[in-house]
């Protein structure tokens, strides 16, 4: 049963010592596994705790041996959920275990990327509160002989009957014709979206698992010793960054297998994961045992002028945290999220380690963290104190009045040790969102350049954005006497940075050539367009 499961010994023991790396607690920790190794798997409640006990200890091992027996735990564990494949409990879908379902929704491209997946089954598990039905979906994509099945007024499963569908291909018709808007993916999306289809997602492979979706190190870093607490943030996030890890075509296919199977088994979607360009990713191998993948977005995803670029944090192999930032010139949001079975341990070093790399990878000098991760309509956010986290590690609230509340609470706090700040001072500091800055004025944002072309639309084409569009590609294109045929991509951001220049009135001949160099460089490699975006924002402050 799963309470005497939980009550045993063996797994208070482990879960009292998970996080600890004292010499006592790490005996501890492998006398519980072993003990734990002879009783039958727990189930319920029980068995998710002690599924993310295993996975925190299997990223941060404290020796060889207890590692060897996290993973004799783990493969036990996948046989016992293996042997009850179809009979599992709803309470267990959604924590990423070996052979247990998911049922979710996710966008159109996920979904195709799911029904080719090598290690999983997937199936339409219905539609929930769908804002247009079949009918008026299909209407759009099928042949113009068949478009009158959807005027009959048949329910999804009638018209699919009627279109000669069978069951088993039904998601993958539904897919294939909204397909036909690739080269309108925002349009594809309102349309997949507006379905609001559920799937079933099986795992056909242990492989599809929290324990087994991992990178392979070449090696284990242990620790023996307490976590890494108490070090210097901005000496960490200023330590020269390696070059990234050369990877060969199964390489890197096999990290964008990892990357993607991450967001599925955490029921999760990130735009540069599911859009994610094998061209744009890098992977960072960095101390401690930990390695950061940066990866940016195919063409027909990305920002306009910005990159938003994606991270997965490793940890001895296992993804243990996942964000991204936006970065424009010097400037970048950023929003990181650590995986639950992971959070007690290195949280603000491994937080460093990404901004190190975003830092160097990018030239960014100025991150800026939104009120949501530290408690705006975030109740966790506030139980936990998470402003402190980011202040402990640079970060400063946006506006005086609030960097003066945070210098008087942080003295109160030093005067009455154990005391913690209020749920309504927590959420003062929700009022603005807070910054690191690694010094220097606070440069600009993409909004400050988009409000600009907003204005000079409005003033110089009455607000007619196709006349605005035609005629300041015009113009640039014969100030940046660049006459070479360029390809959808290639179009696209050479619109977005035509409108950029009239609106900023540009006139120097460099400027405008740096410019043009970015219209081709920004769809295909978003480091080299960083560079590109740098020194073009450098010479307009010069």
């Amino acid at each position: 049963m799963a309470t005497r499961s939980l009550g045993s010994a063996a797994l208070r023991q482990l879960l009292a010592v998970a996080h600890r790396f004292d010499a006592p607690s790490n005996a501890a920790k492998l006398a519980a596994l072993r003990a734990l190794a002879e009783r039958p798997v727990p189930t319920g409640q029980a068995l998710l705790r002690y599924h993310e006990a295993l996975l925190f200890t299997a990223a941060h091992p404290p020796d060889a041996a207890t590692r060897r027996q996290v993973e004799a735990e783990l493969r036990r564990l996948a046989r016992a959920l293996k042997t009850g494949h179809g009979r599992h409990a709803a309470a267990l879908s959604g924590h990423g275990l070996p052979w247990v379902p998911t049922q979710s929704r996710f966008t159109h491209d996920c979904v195709r990327w799911l029904l080719a997946h090598p290690h999983a089954r997937v199936t339409p598990a219905g539609h929930r509160q769908p804002q247009l039905d079949l009918n008026a979906v299909l209407r759009l994509t099928l042949p113009t002989l068949e478009r009158g099945a959807t005027s009959a007024g048949l329910d999804h499963d009638a018209l699919l009957h009627t279109l000669g569908v069978p069951p088993a291909r039904r998601l993958a018709f539904v897919v294939n014709e909204l397909a036909r808007f690739d080269q309108q993916p925002y349009l594809k999306d309102q349309l997949f979206d507006a379905l609001d289809g559920y799937v079933s997602v099986a795992p056909t492979h242990a492989a599809l698992s929290k324990a087994f979706n991992r990178l392979d190190m070449g090696g284990q870093v242990f620790h023996q010793d307490e976590l890494l607490r108490q070090f210097d943030p901005r000496a960490q996030m200023n330590r020269r960054l390696p070059a990234p890890r050369r990877l060969d075509e199964a390489q890197r296919d096999e990290l964008v297998r990892v990357l993607k199977n991450t967001m599925l088994l955490t029921v999760r979607e990130t735009d540069p994961a599911t859009y994610l360009d094998p061209a744009a990713l890098r992977l960072y191998d960095l101390e401690r045992g930990l390695s950061v993948a940066l990866f940016g977005m195919v063409p027909a995803r990305q920002l306009p002028l910005e990159s938003y670029v994606g991270f997965t944090l490793f940890k001895n192999g296992f993804p243990v945290s996942y964000g991204g930032s936006w970065v424009f010139g010097e400037r970048a949001a950023f929003g990181m999220n650590i995986f639950e079975p992971y959070r007690g341990g290195e949280s603000g070093f491994m937080m460093c380690q990404v901004l190190r790399a975003y830092r160097q990878a990018f030239g960014v000098r100025y991150f800026e963290v939104d009120a949501h991760q530290f408690g705006l309509d975030n109740p966790d956010g506030i139980a936990s104190g998470a402003y402190w986290f980011y202040w402990r590690h640079g970060f400063r609230s946006l506006t005086p009045e609030l960097r003066q509340l945070a210098e008087r609470e942080r003295a109160l706090l030093a005067r009455q040790p154990g005391r913690r700040s209020s749920e309504a001072t927590l959420l003062r500091f929700t009022e603005a969102n807070v910054a690191l800055n690694f010094g220097g004025a606070v440069p600009p944002q993409v909004d400050d350049f988009t409000a600009r072309v907003t204005r000079m639309i409005a003033a110089d084409y009455a607000s007619d954005r196709l006349a605005a569009e035609r005629d300041c590609v015009t113009r640039f294109t014969q100030a940046a006497r660049r006459g070479a045929r360029l390809n959808e991509d290639e179009r696209g951001v050479l619109t977005e940075v035509a409108l950029l220049w009239r609106a900023l009135k540009v006139t120097d001949a460099a400027q405008t050539r740096r410019l043009a160099r970015m219209v081709r460089t920004k769809p295909r490699d978003v480091f080299a367009y960083q560079k590109l975006l740098l020194g073009w924002l450098a010479s307009r402050s010069s």
